[in-house]
């Protein structure tokens, strides 16, 4: 066995070339730390149905999905705002993409360029371009959706995709705001002896006062108690 052969996607890739899509999904992730960079940055997701291509899911025929992901950023040379420019043919001032909301995008047809890695097992969207004058828009039944993490809603987080919901929780808001906290309060035992600079985890107390405990019996063969693991 081999980890290699265990890692390969489920799924067979989009094949590589040009194809009509629908976004169905705009995604605020919060701040996603980076392995590379060793620091957070906020993080945008685009998602789209390419309704051309499908795949059995479940006993139904199902449009593939491809996502990007973006460090969200203003800056006049960001993916970000290459990518939505391109889209959208639009060229961004400073100030206008500053106010441009990326959720309003949902919903939106593109014409996109797909690439495979090097490898040839992934499919990533590599250019998008607005759709030529006079070609039919695709349709999906998709639901579309988006999440801005500056306005949480359980009940939308809940109906959000299970894998979007994972990429979410790993955002440091996820963790500061919405991880619940369980405070542990251990009283201590008058059998274990206490110092003003120790303290001991509620697995280390429990265990001390097990082995004091069996240092009390006095076994026959040993009436005095001597050689009891001491404390």
């Amino acid at each position: 066995m081999k980890i290699k052969d265990r890692a390969k996607p489920a799924l067979p890739p989009v094949p590589a070339g040009q194809y009509l899509a629908v976004c169905v999904g705009v995604y605020d992730l919060g701040e996603q730390y980076s392995e590379k960079y060793k620091n957070y940055s906020p993080k945008l997701m685009i998602s789209f149905d390419i309704p051309s291509v499908t795949i059995e899911v479940e006993g139904k025929m199902e449009p593939r999905q491809l996502s990007r992901e973006f460090t969200i950023s203003g800056k006049n040379n960001s993916k970000l705002r290459e990518f939505i420019s391109s889209w959208n043919g639009t060229q961004y001032s400073d100030e206008a993409f500053g106010e441009f909301d990326p959720l309003s995008q949902v919903g939106k047809p593109a014409m996109i360029n797909v690439l495979l890695n090097e490898t040839g097992e992934y499919a990533n969207i590599n250019t998008i371009m607005p759709l030529f004058p006079g070609l039919p828009a695709p349709s999906t039944a998709t639901p579309l959706r988006t999440w801005d993490m500056d306005h949480w809603d359980d009940k939308a987080f809940e109906e959000l995709p299970t894998w979007v919901q994972e990429k979410i929780k790993k955002s440091s808001q996820y963790q500061k705001e919405h991880v619940p906290q369980t405070d542990v309060t251990v009283q201590p035992s008058a059998a274990v002896p206490q110092t003003g600079m120790q303290t001991f985890s509620p697995e280390m107390l429990a265990f001390m006062q097990q082995q004091m405990a069996q240092n009390s019996v006095v076994a026959p063969n040993n009436p005095t108690g001597v050689g009891g693991a001491p404390f």
